[in-house]
């Protein structure tokens, strides 16, 4: 068992929040006074209650009693949440998913509406993103109902159907700088990914490649998937391209696509995500704004 930091994030008076949590943990807080301690923080035009506070002994069990009280108050009044190292590691690399993530759409919801398939392909991302399905098998199975749409229409779904995440940009930039390495680490395409480095310039992106010939999607991907195992292999080479420790990364996602990385990395965030993300992780954002990543990170 290790000493942690829990950091909360809260719209309102922080007294009931860490009265449950200390109820869960069985810590000996005196929650009014923990919360008297907190600061204000700003994201964008509101602001918000944060507050640190150090937890004792922490093992499997109360992470677990943790995560449980952090969701029963999401919402409402509780924004987002981290329990952190006690000690404070400033992060040097970024990772983040793509799709529901760093965009609010899945890309391979977008061209399936092309294909005229949008409902089918949209059922099985979902139950793809929930843990349900392999996720090889139903990228494949996807991919191959997008079979000769046009190659053309490509350009048109990102111009016209995807959009950035609310405060995508704005943490990017507060990112660089401070001299962090940001990535795209992507279950989905490599045409949008690198589109979107460019635009909010990125120090990279990995994702799947979609193959096309005489103008048309075949059906197939080309390459190795970027899968679960994939992304944190990807995690791993970064820090070590970067000469970051594993310490001073953040994964952030949505997703069973993300445990991985995100379980790996310094701080895996579930950001408005999936159940089976949010049980793996020790970091939530609840309100969908990128910004709140930052506020987490460097706590």
């Amino acid at each position: 068992m290790e000493s942690r930091r829990l950091v909360l994030i809260a719209r309102e008076n922080l007294s009931e929040l860490l009265s449950a949590v200390a109820s869960a943990v069985k810590v000996d807080w005196q929650p009014k006074k923990e919360a008297l301690s907190g600061t204000m923080c700003t994201v964008g035009e509101s602001s918000f209650n944060r507050v640190s506070v150090p937890i004792a002994a922490v093992d499997a069990g109360a992470e677990q009693a943790i995560r449980e009280v952090m969701q029963a108050h999401s919402g409402a009044n509780l924004v987002a949440y981290a329990l952190k190292a006690a000690h404070k590691v400033s992060p040097r690399l970024v990772v983040f998913d793509t799709d529901s993530t760093f965009i609010n759409q899945e890309v391979i919801d977008e061209i399936a509406a092309f294909a005229g398939f949008k409902k089918e392909v949209a059922e099985i991302t979902e139950r793809a993103m929930r843990g349900e399905l392999d996720f090889n098998k139903a990228l494949a199975e996807r991919v191959l109902l997008l079979k000769g749409v046009s190659a053309e229409v490509l350009p048109e779904i990102k111009r016209s159907r995807l959009s950035l995440s609310h405060g995508a940009s704005e943490l990017v930039e507060s990112l660089h700088a401070r001299g962090i390495f940001t990535y795209l680490l992507s279950g989905g395409f490599s045409f949008f990914t690198s589109a979107f480095r460019r635009d909010l310039k990125l120090t990279g992106d990995f994702a799947n490649e979609l193959e096309i010939v005489d103008g048309r999607l075949t059906g197939k991907t080309l390459g190795a998937i970027v899968n679960r195992q994939r992304k944190a292999e990807l995690l791993r080479e970064l820090a070590t391209q970067h000469g970051v420790s594993i310490a001073e990364t953040v994964a952030v996602g949505d997703g069973a696509n993300d445990i991985d990385m995100a379980v790996e990395s310094g701080m895996g965030v579930a950001f408005c995500a999936k159940p089976a993300l949010v049980n793996a992780v020790n970091a939530a954002i609840f309100e969908r704004d990128l910004r709140f990543v930052a506020e987490l990170a460097f706590a």
